[in-house]
């Protein structure tokens, strides 16, 4: 009977459609059915090749139209399916991280995804404000400008090592810097570069809050979906870890190593879960107390060290003598020194509270955070309030000279002198320079004049500082460590490789905050310095490589494993059918702290557009506040149709039902979710029923 399965043209009659379908039928059920027959395996591929060939013919003899739209259809899966691998291939250092997953747990992993995900945040904001600010600027901008020329006493020494270090000379008077760029309110065919500087600004804080909310979302979105672990946990990894489709030895060994990793992790978890209430309660409160309070009086000598930096570097400028190395880049030294070296100190004092590892990893994090926004804004206060006291004297001192002026040109016979006046600096426009007032005391703070560029200036060299002292604590702490361990254990009375030094172990924690802190820096130096993104993209890739050689090389993983919990978001992407999860971590965590970051980067911006007059260089000179550019390219460049419907559109009469309206979805949307949550948390309870019956 098996060789009726076999069909030929001759077998049905070409003018019977009928017949022709039911054939089709048949041959496709044997199609569907060819596994579960007793044959031979050449007996199967043989009958399930003719009844495709004669599906294939007689198919699309039926109809055309079908036939077509079934080979787009398939052809489109293959592509997609092709466009997927691709995608993998292309992400980058993907291997990189799955094979620190594999050795190192998810919680290390994390870390380095968060990394390749700010690469990418930053990657965007560099071309936004390199295809908006920068091009537009070297190509039609006014390069004739006296304020964007190098004085006569900083020509010479324009490329000298010393000045490229402190941002100075060239690199001051270039696309680098607030300062350098037009305040024609149009050049070239149209383009308004002040107005473009302003909407880029809030440009790069919308797309960064847009990603980071769509990435919350997604990874929200995720963790709803993903089932409970809670059961059969060792059963469930035991027996459903492997990858049968891996072929090559290199990934079997990773394969190995992580399903070894994870069943650690589930190891601590069940030992964390039964561990019995410790006894000595009274000594544990004190200890914790005590941890507390050491950990505020470290956050606040950390606040005083940078405050005392702020104001030394502030008296030292006014001085009439030349500034040493050290004085110059005392301020970036002395934050960098406290980013580093107090998180090893909270790690310490942590180490005496015995929490979870998980809880101890949660409070790290929190005291970290909370030592870097510190850092931070105790920076910017400093640098803000040291500008805005110059600029006060600035200010002061100008009104002094044009009294001056005033009775000079007054006096007869001054014709001459008055010659020499009409010659003033036109590169900060101040008259201290001059002949007449040789003699006059100089105003202090004299850096200031373009003070959006001094603090850039000093943002960018806190970038690159921190990036030396990043690679130089990998090289010290890491790799000289363990060489060290490494030669002279067999020296030693005492196993130095489980016991002091030993090989040293990534510090998530510390190392995730470093990355929060260092894009918090690039978002408030953005506005200074809009090619600040594009060195912190080399900066972070360099921490990419680095980072990942000494984790390989010069680390172990740790003594205390654990996963990263779902609060944390330990997600995974699902690229199969089967719902294998394929290792792309998301932490949640990581990018709500991002998030609160964000936020308080944004507060010093929105303070110095709207609070803080702009200085005599850059797009805004000349205007009382920076946020008046867009007042004026209304008054100027709209249509008066266009005015009175935004008129209209910012009366109360528009904007309280808006509110109303917006509150009123908001509402409507939080119910939607909580009945969500609620049918996904009885269909789990359901699903963990019928696991249990």
């Amino acid at each position: 009977d098996t060789d009726a399965d076999l069909l030929t043209d001759d077998d049905v009659s070409d003018n019977d459609p009928k017949e022709i379908l039911e054939k089709i039928q048949e041959q496709k059920d044997i199609i569907a059915n060819v596994r579960s027959r007793p044959w031979s395996m050449k007996k199967k591929l043989k009958v399930l090749d003719a009844a495709r060939r004669y599906v294939e013919k007689h198919e699309g003899r039926l109809s055309k139209t079908n036939g077509y739209s079934e080979a787009g259809k398939e052809a489109w899966r293959k592509f997609k399916r092709t466009a997927n691998n691709v995608c993998v291939v292309l992400t980058p250092w993907d291997m990189r991280i799955k094979t620190i997953e594999s050795y190192f747990g998810s919680g290390v992993a994390s870390y380095f995804i968060f990394l390749r995900w700010l690469v990418q945040i930053n990657v965007i904001m560099a071309i936004i404000t390199t295809a908006f600010l920068v091009v537009p600027e070297i190509l039609v901008g006014n390069t004739t400008a006296g304020y964007k020329q190098i004085p006569v006493s900083e020509r010479k020494s324009k490329w000298d090592l010393h000045t490229i270090w402190s941002f100075g000379g060239r690199l001051q008077h270039s696309v680098l810097f607030y300062g350098y760029y037009t305040n024609d309110r149009v050049v070239g065919n149209g383009y308004r570069i002040p107005l473009a500087y302003f909407l880029v600004g809030i440009a790069t804080f919308a797309y960064s809050f847009m990603a980071l909310l769509r990435k919350m979302a997604k990874n929200s979105r995720l963790n709803g979906s993903a089932s409970s672990e809670d059961d059969y946990t060792f059963s469930w990894r035991l027996f459903s870890s492997w990858d049968y489709t891996i072929g090559n030895q290199e990934t079997a060994e990773n394969k190995s190593a992580a399903i070894a990793t994870v069943l650690r992790e589930a190891i601590v978890e069940e030992q964390e879960k039964e561990k019995k209430e410790y006894t000595r309660v009274k000594l544990l409160i004190f200890l914790r107390v005590v941890a507390n309070i050491l950990v505020l009086l470290l956050l606040a000598g950390s606040l005083y060290s940078i405050q005392f930096a702020v104001n030394r570097a502030q008296s030292l400028e006014n001085e009439e003598r030349e500034s040493t190395f050290w004085e110059q880049n005392e301020l970036s030294i002395v934050v960098t020194a406290v980013t580093m070296i107090t998180p090893s100190l909270f790690e310490v004092i942590g180490s005496m509270e015995k929490y979870h590892p998980r809880n101890t990893l949660r409070i790290q994090l929190a005291r970290i955070l909370m030592l870097y926004l510190g850092n931070l804004y105790s920076l910017m206060i400093g640098l803000l309030g040291h500008v805005a006291e110059a600029t006060a004297h600035q200010q002061d001192d100008t009104e002094l000279h044009k009294n001056e002026w005033h009775n000079v040109t007054e006096a007869p016979g001054n014709t001459n002198i008055v010659k020499k006046l009409m010659s003033y600096d036109r590169i900060n426009g101040s008259y201290l320079e001059h002949e007449v007032f040789k003699n006059k005391t100089a105003v202090p703070g004299q850096r200031t004049e373009c003070w959006e560029t001094y603090v850039g200036q000093e943002l960018m060299k806190l970038t690159i500082i921190d990036l030396i002292s990043t690679v130089l604590t990998i090289l010290i702490v890491d790799f000289i460590r363990a060489l060290f361990v490494r030669y002279f254990n067999r020296c030693c009375c005492w196993d130095m490789e489980n016991q002091f030094p030993e090989y040293g172990e990534f510090k998530i924690a510390e190392n995730v905050l470093h990355l929060i802190y260092n894009q918090g820096i690039t978002w408030v130096g953005t506005f200074f310095s809009p090619l600040l993104p594009a060195l912190n993209v080399i900066k972070l890739t360099l921490i990419m490589y680095i980072r990942s050689w000494a984790l390989a090389t010069c680390n172990v993983p740790h003594q205390r494993v654990f996963r990263a919990s779902r609060q944390v978001s330990n997600l995974r992407k699902i690229y199969s059918i089967r719902c294998k999860i394929y290792g792309k971590l998301s932490n949640n965590f990581y990018l709500a702290m991002l998030l609160f970051m964000l936020f308080l980067s944004l507060l010093p911006t929105v303070w110095v557009i709207v609070k803080h007059p702009p200085s005599s260089c850059g797009p805004f000179r000349n205007r009382e506040w920076m946020y008046t550019i867009v007042t004026e390219t209304m008054d100027n460049d709209i249509p008066s149709w266009m005015k009175k419907a935004l008129g209209y559109l910012t009366t109360p009469v528009v904007i309280l039902p808006s509110i109303l309206l917006l509150v009123m979805v908001i509402y409507y949307l939080q119910a939607i979710a909580r009945s969500s949550k609620e049918a996904n948390n009885r269909l789990k309870l359901q699903l963990h029923y019928e696991r249990k019956e």
